[in-house]
């Protein structure tokens, strides 16, 4: 044997920099008051067909899937996921649904001393020798596991529910109270044999929730969407709750809600100055209006070349709704979007208009814009995080300077790529005077004309709560943001 070399030189290795941080998918996310979504989860779904086979082939919530996964988008790429959180828009039990294909007849009736063991809201139901050998049918073992469980102490189990879901195959548990109550199954062979352990859906008792403590707790559980909607007919009062919960998220989602002729007027007064609300007129309820510019964005991949869209002018399976100039203008100065017709030599063109938001005039009004920004902001903030979290120190200088500006240049060479950025575009002259005030450099136009954007990063001091010294970075980008065209005036000139 030897020394190891090690008591002389130990080298450690690994990978440099490793440290990425994930951005969001800016897919839609639809809020629904169905139990089978748990109020403490959110689930996520890479088809329509996986949403008919969790909440059902005539759900509300399938309906709304089919429409979103099937629109393609002119890059010909089409949304990649949909997600659903809860809204308790009523009190609800707490609920199991058991996983499919739970065990067969002949393996319950092997079952003479079956221990179960559920907590409902504190309260511990503990079934033990529970004898199945008599049950004829699945509903039987149902019925026979019910009556167990009410025997046990507790209100959550005084009036509790078990049954056998025959179409699905599937063994379903309600409790007693309509409260919140946290919902557990220690695992057993009886709790495997219903279904009641691995794939089974665990769905919290729930107390009535506003919308902005459902949205806030969904978010909470993931952000990872990027526009979201209801399922629920939302009155106008909760429409101005969303959009103002949504305005003060500063440009990270985009809320889209339906209108109608009866409140559209009302709706638009109350959220015009709520920056990044979709207003969608949407009279038909069998019809999903406000989902296409969810799915718009959703299909929207910004890691391509000249990536962003135009939301109006996008189509979808939709009858228009709008097919009037009267009908057009009242939409468009109440800032609502419509699917409408056109035609030209008897050819009937639909498509959605106008591709607005709600907003005062500092905020993104043009859904492109907001949906750019969004993207953008999200890739700068996983760009730095990655920066912090990678290196061992960023050091509060001209270097930590260098870094930060490094770190941004990525996300920004993207937004140059995929169009976000405005290359070329000519300011105003009122443009061209705040980009001067903003960055305290009268030349800075200039760069954004030529290159789309200037940026810059100073190191910053700044008081603790404690009272102490920490520094920050703190980085000013001012780019030119893709305009797009909507009309297209011409003159003929003959001679």
């Amino acid at each position: 044997m030897s020394i190891s070399i090690r008591r002389y030189v130990d080298i450690v290795s690994g990978v440099g920099a490793a440290s990425g941080v994930a951005q969001r998918d800016l897919i839609g996310r639809i809020f629904s008051d169905n139990p089978r979504t748990p109020a403490d989860a959110v689930v996520e779904f890479e088809s329509a067909a996986e949403v008919a086979t969790y909440y059902g082939g005539a759900s509300a919530e399938y309906k709304r899937a089919a429409f979103y996964f099937s629109f393609i988008s002119k890059s010909i790429s089409s949304p990649r996921k949909l997600s659903f959180a809860r809204w308790a828009k009523v009190a609800n039990e707490a609920r199991i649904y058991g996983a499919a294909n739970p065990a067969t007849l002949a393996a319950f009736q092997d079952i003479v001393a079956g221990v179960l063991t559920l907590t409902v809201g504190g309260q511990i139901a503990t079934v033990v020798n529970l004898d199945l050998s008599a049950a004829g049918t699945l509903a039987a073992v149902a019925a026979a596991v019910q009556v167990a469980i009410r025997a046990e102490a507790g209100t959550q189990y005084a009036a509790a529910l078990v049954t056998y879901d025959a179409p699905s195959g599937t063994f379903n548990f309600t409790s007693t109270l309509e409260d919140a109550a946290a919902i557990s199954v220690t695992a057993s062979d009886l709790a495997t044999a219903l279904g009641w352990g691995a794939g089974a859906v665990l769905s919290p008792g729930v107390a009535v929730s506003t919308i902005p403590d459902a949205l806030s707790a969904s978010v909470a559980v993931s952000n990872n969407f990027g526009s979201f909607a209801f399922v629920e007919t939302l009155t106008a009062d909760e429409t101005v709750e969303a959009a103002a919960w949504n305005a003060a998220r500063n440009v990270e989602f985009m809320f889209c809600a339906r209108v109608t002729a009866a409140d559209a007027a009302a709706i638009s007064a109350d959220t015009l100055a709520l920056a990044g609300c979709g207003l969608v007129f949407a009279p038909d309820a069998a019809e999903y209006d406000e989902v296409l510019p969810m799915a718009v964005l959703a299909a929207t991949d910004y890691g391509r070349r000249a990536a962003v869209q135009n939301y109006m002018f996008q189509m979808g399976a939709l009858t228009p709704k709008v097919s009037s100039n009267a009908d057009a203008d009242t939409y468009d100065n109440l800032r609502v979007n419509y699917y409408g017709n056109t035609q030209s030599a008897g050819q009937q063109i639909n498509f959605f208009q106008r591709g607005v938001l709600t907003g005062p005039d500092t905020a993104p009004v043009d859904m492109n814009t907001y949906a750019n920004e969004m993207w953008f902001k999200d890739a700068a903030q996983s760009a730095l995080m990655g920066l912090l979290l990678a290196l061992p120190r960023v050091p509060a200088n001209a270097e930590g300077r260098a870094m930060v500006l490094s770190a941004l240049q990525d996300p920004i060479d993207l937004a140059l790529r995929n169009g976000t950025i405005s290359v070329a575009r000519t300011l105003t002259t009122a443009q061209r005077l705040f980009v001067s005030q903003v960055t305290g450099d009268p030349e800075a136009w200039h760069q954004i004309e030529a290159l789309g954007y200037w940026v810059d990063v100073v190191m910053v001091p700044f008081e603790t709560l404690d009272g102490r010294t920490e520094y920050k970075a703190v980085y000013t980008l001012v780019y030119a943001k893709d305009d797009t065209v909507r009309k297209v005036d011409g003159a003929h000139n003959l001679v």
